[in-house]
């Protein structure tokens, strides 16, 4: 049996206001073999509509949970992985060997091998022989703060190249350096470099200043002023890359060199075709009278 026990007046539904267009509605009991259960009735769309944006609330949190935790099970896969990498404390490119291999330089970065060609070519600027022995594509991740600084200074002009354009503009060293300066990018979370590998012989005997790569070329259009723009300073490069700062060759000293070269995030450099290399001219190491000026070779990449 219904029975309507009073009109009732406008009360709070879950404890917050009854809009206006909810105040009409009323209590009435249902009674079913003596035992009272009140039932509230109220305007049915304004039941609807609470219990839709309930509804939304309840997805709402439910969807940013599931985010977070997607996101907190992705960065903990990421860093199991990394941890997988094995770690080295030198220069993590001469760990590489095949493409795909990867290794984690301790407090620097992360690499990983993208293509390699195998040269082994010797080149003759008598008395110098430059060997050529591999060329590679690298990618850097995982790069820490201080290794993105670092790697920054190498991008943009240089102060040489600065000073090529704006000399002519009157400006002064300070203003030169400056614009060399604004010229750098920042580093991404991931970015490439060209490494070339190579040893220099002095087949003279007497001591002879020489730089092998003044310029390198890549696939016809990706040039480097190498003195300016190699961030790796091992063996050969590790003795200097400019004659007023460089080691002389002694009679009959064989050096080997690492070239690291970074690849402009902007351009598109997806395999490696071809390279070409401009050597210094060669000087006397006493005298610096110039013996033999320098010369280029190409290196035809493809099928290697």
């Amino acid at each position: 049996m219904y029975q309507e026990v009073y009109r009732a007046q406008p009360f709070n539904f879950f404890s917050c206001p009854i809009p206006p267009f909810a105040k009409k509605w009323y209590i009435i009991v249902y009674d079913i073999n003596g035992l009272g259960q009140g039932v509230i009735s109220i305007r049915k769309r304004w039941i609807i509509s609470a219990i839709a944006g309930l509804l939304l609330i309840l997805l709402s949190v439910i969807a940013y949970n599931y985010f977070e935790i997607d996101k907190t099970e992705k960065g903990k896969n990421a860093e199991a992985k990394e941890s997988k990498i094995p770690e080295v404390q030198e220069y993590g490119g001469i760990h590489l060997e095949q493409v795909s291999d990867k290794v984690r330089q301790k407090n620097w970065g992360t690499f990983t091998l993208l293509e390699t060609k195998s040269i082994n070519e010797s080149f003759e600027l008598a008395p110098m022989v430059i060997t050529i022995k591999d060329i590679r594509r690298i990618q850097l991740s995982s790069l820490t703060d201080e290794a993105k600084e670092e790697l920054k200074s190498y991008t943009g002009l240089s102060f040489d190249e600065a000073y090529s354009i704006y000399y002519k503009e009157d400006l002064s060293m300070e203003e030169i350096d400056q614009k060399a300066a604004l010229s750098k990018t920042d580093i991404d979370e991931e970015v490439s470099y060209l490494e070339i590998t190579y040893s220099v012989e002095n087949k003279d005997s007497k001591e002879l200043q020489f730089f092998s790569m003044e310029n390198v070329t890549f696939n016809d259009d990706h040039t480097y002023d190498v003195p300016s723009k190699t961030f790796i300073h091992s063996g050969d490069t590790f003795m200097g890359t400019k004659k007023v700062s460089r080691s002389d060759y002694q009679p009959g000293e064989i050096r080997n060199g690492t070239i690291g070269l970074l690849v402009d995030p902007e351009e598109n450099f997806e395999r490696l075709d071809s390279f070409t290399f401009t050597t210094d001219d060669i000087a006397d190491g006493e005298s610096h009278e110039i013996l033999v000026e320098g010369t280029s070779f190409d290196i035809p990449l493809k099928g290697k």
